[in-house]
């Protein structure tokens, strides 16, 4: 089993990407148009993609300094004081003179466990804003750097300085966004979400949608798709250092099948409670289940024109769409700027396959999801640091994504270090 380093916890992860103030409203469900009624809860803290992942992280014990803009003004004063209490680098945090700090209004609704998010962006992060020495000494010392998707002129400089500098890179493809293209060809690592692959493919089954960005990201180390309470599926490149005929050949579709079946009869048949992390609300959280294909397969991916067509027009919609819901019409073409790409069978990509559930918690101690997917990428910096291993990553990923759930808002259930069991750090 995978011990935790004692040095490696404490080593330097730099984020790139959004940060600002949540006003989250909790309801008891989710308002009708012209409704009217009222919060059972209602609070304001940080928030951000980047910057809540960095928070995990921090809690966790590495050491995150933030690269982003914000305004001037005194919510601006009030984020970098959270951040800095979190034990979260904002030196390299800009302030635009004049402007307002970014921030979004948050709809918690109790009934139907979700969350809806109206965002209102800041000045952005240009890429002059940041010179090349200013960069270095951002990386210097870095063991990993992590790019939110988001301020894409601005990363995608820092993303070529940093693999210039040989540093690894972790990049999170939430949804299609201007510039991200470009930005995941110098990932490393690539975290998901559920929606990301098939918009950005314009596949329709979630297994052809995986397989079809895997392809498109030949150079990436591994692949993780969030599948929210449907746990998450992990695809790790392998060299094909064998003969072909002797590495099984499967279709996607089918190898999720089975191994979600399998994770479902483990988790069915499960005797061990003891509790991975007590929340602070005193819900008990407990790890879920993976399973993994016994050693690299090829994935079977063919396409004729036909369906290629198809595929390319619902990937070409999904962007348009994208473009309208961020006001941002004028850089449609950005959002997917190649399309859906089909190789040959001989260019098959060689993968192993692991299917991770969520982690066991009591549904009515489920509060809020805003976050869990920043506290999951936060989680995945800190097993990249200690070098531990999938299915290792996966689990104490989705019970630090469940313990969040526990409170209202991306970084109140936040757990620390200290209130993880050892056995799965």
């Amino acid at each position: 089993m995978h011990q935790p380093p004692q040095v490696a916890v404490e080593q330097k992860v730099v984020g790139v990407g959004s940060c600002g103030l949540d006003y989250l409203a909790q309801v008891a469900s989710f308002p009708k148009p012209d409704d009217k009624l009222r919060t059972e809860n209602l609070q304001t803290q940080g928030g951000g993609n980047c910057a809540n992942a960095l928070t995990a992280a921090s809690r966790l014990g590495l050491r995150p300094l933030l690269v982003t803009k914000i305004g001037d003004d005194a919510v601006g004063d009030g984020i970098l004081k959270e951040l800095e209490n979190d034990g979260v680098n904002t030196d390299f945090v800009l302030r635009a003179k004049g402007s307002p700090s970014p921030f979004t209004y948050i709809i918690v609704d109790r009934e139907g466990g979700t969350r809806t998010c109206i965002h209102t962006p800041a000045a952005p992060l240009a890429a002059d804003d940041l010179s090349a020495s200013r960069i270095g000494e951002a990386l210097s010392g870095a063991a990993l750097v992590y790019f939110d998707g988001r301020l894409a002129e601005a990363a995608l400089q820092v993303a070529k300085a940093a693999r210039s500098a040989g540093i690894p890179i972790l990049v999170e493809a939430e949804r299609l966004r201007p510039g991200l293209n470009e930005l995941l060809a110098h990932a490393d690592y690539v975290v998901t979400s559920t929606r990301f692959p098939k918009a950005w493919t314009g596949e329709e089954s979630l297994g052809d949608a995986l397989l079809s960005t895997f392809q498109r990201l030949p150079h990436v180390r591994w692949m993780v798709t969030t599948l929210g309470a449907q746990g998450s599926v992990f695809l790790e490149h392998v060299d094909a250092l064998q003969e072909k005929d002797s590495i099984p050949t499967a279709k996607l579709d089918d190898v999720l099948k089975h191994l979600s079946a399998t994770v479902r009869d483990h988790t069915e048949n499960s005797t061990d409670d003891s509790p991975a992390c007590s929340a602070a609300s005193g819900a008990e959280i407990r790890v879920g289940h993976s399973a993994a294909t016994e050693g690299p397969m090829f994935l079977q991916w063919t396409r004729d024109e036909s369906t290629l067509s198809e595929v390319r027009q619902r990937a070409d919609a999904a962007a348009a769409a994208a473009a309208v819901s961020n006001a941002d019409s004028a850089s449609a073409s950005q959002y997917n700027r190649t399309g859906s790409t089909a190789k040959g069978a001989d260019q098959l990509p060689v993968a192993k396959v692991i299917v991770a559930s969520a982690a066991r918690i009591a549904k009515e101690a489920i509060v809020d999801t805003t976050g869990a997917g920043d506290a999951f990428i936060g989680t995945m910096l800190y097993a990249i640091c200690n070098g531990m291993p999938p299915e290792e990553s996966l689990r104490l990923a989705a019970v630090v994504a469940a313990t969040k759930c526990t409170a209202v808002g991306a970084r109140t259930g936040l757990p620390h270090r200290d209130a993880l069991c050892a056995h799965i750090l």
